[in-house]
C-alpha cells in the first residue's frame, strides 16, 4: 500500500508508523477511507488494501455503490471474481452509481433495518465460510472491502448503520482480518468524525491540481496522523 514512505508527523513517544501497521496486520483492523476522489483512485486504494494476488488472501467485496459486473476493477491484477478465494456481495443498484456525485443524505430514511440485517447476514456467511474452509484464518488473511457507506447512510438511520458497522468490524477483528470501508466525503465532514470511533484508523485520500492521488493515515489511538504520500 505504498507504506514505505509513510511516517507519523512530529515527534513524541508514539511508535513508528510501520510498527503500528504491523500491529494492524497481526491482530486485524478496520479502516475508514475518506475523501472525494476519482473512481480510479478509489479502486486503486481498494486494490492495495486487498493485498497483492501473490499473497494468500480471502477477499470479500461488498458492493453498495456499484454492481457486481464492475467488481474485477477493484481486484488486484491476476485475481478475478471467478477465483474461489473471492466472494462478491452485490448490494448495488441496477444502474451504476456515481458515488462521488451523491450528496449525503438527501432523501427520507426508512425506519426498517431489514436491508442492513440481510447485508450483515451475507457478510457473516462469507467470513464464516472462509474461516471454516481455511480451518482458521491467519492474521490479515481475510480482506474485506465495502465500496461505499453512502447508500446505507441514505437509506437507514445513522444508529442502525452504526450497529451494522459494530457487528461487521467485530466479525473482522474476530478472525484477525483487515477491512476497509469507503465514505466519499471530506475527512473533516461531521459524519466522518461521528463514525471514526468505530474504526482503528482512517485513510484520507486527496487529488491535487496535478491529479496525483495522495494518502495520509489518521490513527486515533496515538492521536497522530502521517505525512501525505503518493498513493
Amino acid at each position: 500500500m505504498g507504506s514505505a514512505e509513510i511516517s507519523f508527523r512530529g515527534g513524541g513517544s508514539s511508535p513508528e508508523f510501520q510498527d503500528v501497521l504491523s500491529e494492524f496486520k497481526r491482530r486485524g483492523c478496520n479502516i475508514l477511507v475518506t475523501g472525494r476522489v476519482s473512481e480510479t483512485t478509489t479502486n486503486r486504494t481498494t486494490i492495495q488494501l486487498l493485498g497483492a494476488s501473490t499473497e494468500e488472501r480471502k477477499r470479500v467485496l461488498v458492493l453498495t455503490g456499484t454492481t457486481a459486473r464492475y467488481a474485477n476493477s477493484k481486484l488486484p491484477a491476476g485475481t478475478t471474481t471467478d477465483d474461489p478465494d473471492v466472494w462478491v456481495i452485490d448490494w448495488g443498484d441496477d444502474e451504476r452509481a456515481i458515488i462521488d456525485a451523491v450528496p449525503m443524505p438527501t432523501v427520507p430514511k426508512p425506519t426498517s433495518g431489514d436491508g442492513l440485517r440481510e447485508l450483515r447476514s451475507e457478510i457473516v456467511t462469507a467470513v464464516s465460510f472462509y474461516d471454516e474452509w481455511a480451518d482458521g484464518l491467519g492474521s490479515s488473511e481475510l480482506r474485506l472491502s465495502l465500496d461505499s457507506l453512502t447508500k446505507p447512510l441514505e437509506q437507514h438511520e445513522q444508529p442502525a448503520v452504526e450497529r451494522f458497522l459494530r457487528t461487521v468490524t467485530a466479525l473482522v477483528q474476530g478472525v484477525s482480518g483487515m477491512a476497509h470501508y469507503h465514505l466519499p466525503l471530506p475527512d473533516d465532514a461531521e459524519i466522518v468524525q461521528e463514525l471514526s470511533p468505530l474504526f482503528d484508523a482512517r485513510v484520507e485520500l486527496r487529488q491535487t491540481e496535478s491529479l496525483v492521488p495522495e494518502q495520509r493515515w489518521h490513527v486515533p489511538k496515538y492521536d497522530h496522523m502521517t505525512n501525505w504520500v503518493r498513493l
